[in-house]
């Protein structure tokens, strides 16, 4: 069985060697995937795993689901059987991936093999990283829904199968995608509790509202447009049922950049234009006006 990556890079810095390092040594190559409009090869120039890297410069920013898309169908062109499909802030913690592996190995019946999420997010008072939640804190192996496309180890036969990612998403929701089309062809996802990735979710950190502590995005108009469009895209797509498959729906969205959130009334515009491109099937890139 053979198992490679592929990484999407957006105007990396030289820190993101660190987050490769976490998991090359456990695939045998790594496809690098480089959505910014200029090059980067010159980061790989000492690193001592370039002879595992083939760099894939796109020259321009086409997405996070398509510069996904190039990656896999180099794997399946080099006779891969896994790939692991990779964000380029996300950075395992120690053994995980071979515990990634040695889960697919045993479980072949499954379109993805995943890790347990830690979230991330900066602290401005104390100036130092935090931990918001690990998803899963008991479970050793769970079969659940869907997860984020960072850190999967995904079948390239389910890959096939399905059709790939949507490019139409551009960035937002093309895991909840994917996901949705493996459990409608009968692929299943399994979460492996002890192997744990470390995950930034844009500028996401946790507020506290009388009992209870949640996550708002806190995310860029532009990232907001995206989410509301993909969000709506993909209720069309495949119907209200999509709300019970992912526990998320528009007014929570809403709701949280009403209460915690700044900016708000661009953001309240670029849901408007997100739900209104969707309707009108006006997908891709975001283009302003």
């Amino acid at each position: 069985m053979k198992f490679c990556g592929v990484v999407v890079w957006y105007n990396p810095d030289g820190d993101i060697l660190d987050n490769i390092s976490s998991y090359i040594t456990n695939i045998d190559k790594l496809y690098i995937v480089d959505n910014s409009n200029g090059s980067h090869i010159n980061l790989l120039a000492n690193y001592k795993y370039q002879n595992k890297c083939e760099y894939i410069p796109l020259h321009k920013n086409l997405g996070l689901a398509y510069a996904l898309n190039v990656g896999c169908k180099k794997a399946i062109k080099d006779r891969f059987d896994y790939i692991l499909t990779m964000d380029q802030d996300s950075i395992f913690e120690p053994t995980a991936v071979s515990k990634l592996k040695v889960a697919a190995q045993k479980n072949k019946r499954y379109g993805i093999i995943c890790p347990n999420v830690k979230s991330i997010y900066h602290d401005e008072k104390t100036n130092l990283d935090k931990v918001a939640y690990l998803k899963w804190s008991k479970e050793e192996f769970k079969e659940i829904p869907w997860t984020m496309t960072s850190g999967s180890l995904t079948s390239l036969k389910a890959y096939t199968d399905v059709g790939g990612f949507d490019d139409d998403l551009f960035i937002a929701h093309i895991d909840i995608d994917f996901c949705i089309k493996l459990n409608q062809n009968n692929w299943k996802i399994l979460m492996v509790g002890p192997a744990i990735i470390k995950q930034r979710f844009g500028n996401s950190k946790p507020v506290r509202i009388l009992w209870k502590k949640v996550h708002p995005s806190f995310a860029n108009p532009v990232r907001t447009y995206y989410l509301f469009r993909n969000q709506k895209y993909l209720e069309m797509k495949y119907g209200k049922e999509i709300h019970e498959f992912i526990g998320v729906d528009l007014c929570k969205f809403f709701v949280k950049i009403t209460l915690f959130e700044k900016q708000k009334a661009k953001k309240y515009l670029m849901m408007l234009r997100g739900y209104r491109d969707a309707k009108a099937n006006r997908m891709g890139k975001y283009k302003d006006g």
